[in-house]
């Protein structure tokens, strides 16, 4: 992440002296719908798209041509339901909240309409999973709901990782949307966002491994400050 860090900072200094605009701060919130995607062998197996937030801290150049280079540090919750029955009996149904932190990078353009402007970018973005919580009921350790079984009812405790999970992201994102300006140095811009994992949440640690990828759609308002112009 340090080496990811330099860079943009080289890029947009290198870059800040073809254009005569400026730097930007500013901010986000947002919620996530997460989409997981993966295969299992089990029947009776259903995984459901999870709620999660998104929260930002953005900096960023803008140039005169209406290109600007966006990133920061952002939190996203990504999570998803899972349901496991066999023979008509319900063993699991609980959701895991998935936690990360990400380092996006992304281009957009912008078309200027006076107070309103429409925009429109893509990039990637790297990022760590640091916390999972699962919530919700689970049966396991037998064949039927009797002698044996072992019954979990878990209200938000932390999951613990183990060496088969992949605590490290990489991914590709697409966003648009519009922005106002509010005076010549505050926008205020309202996004919808599309993030697509490249790396699964699974390690290859093992022949046949079954993946699981994290899709997201995330709506976001946000509040940008010029530093240096607009």
């Amino acid at each position: 992440m340090k080496r990811l860090a330099l860079f943009i900072c080289l890029l947009l200094t290198s870059l800040s002296s073809l254009f005569s605009s400026g730097f930007f701060l500013g901010g986000e919130v947002g919620y996530a719908l997460n989409f997981m995607e993966t295969v299992t062998a089990w029947p009776e197996t259903e995984y459901k798209p999870g709620h999660g937030a998104d929260a930002a801290i953005r900096i960023g150049y803008s140039f005169d041509n209406g290109l600007s280079i966006n990133s920061g540090i952002r939190y996203i919750g990504k999570s998803f339901g899972y349901t496991h029955t066999n023979n008509g009996k319900l063993y699991s149904n609980y959701m895991e909240m998935n936690h990360f932190l990400q380092i996006p990078i992304s281009l957009r353009y912008t078309y200027d309409l006076g107070f309103i402007n429409l925009f429109a970018g893509g990039g990637g973005y790297i990022g760590v999973w640091f916390l999972s919580q699962s919530f919700g009921s689970n049966i396991s350790a037998a064949e039927s709901y009797g002698k044996g079984a072992i019954y979990e009812e878990n209200k938000g405790e932390v999951s613990s990782f183990n060496s088969g999970d992949n605590l490290f992201e990489v991914g590709l994102l697409a966003e648009a949307g519009i922005s106002l300006d509010i005076t010549d140095d505050i926008q205020l811009d309202f996004a919808l966002r599309y993030e697509g994992d490249v790396t699964s949440l699974v390690r290859d640690y093992q022949k046949n491994t079954v993946h699981r990828y994290n899709n997201s759609l995330v709506i976001t308002a946000g509040c940008i400050f010029g530093i240096g112009g607009k």
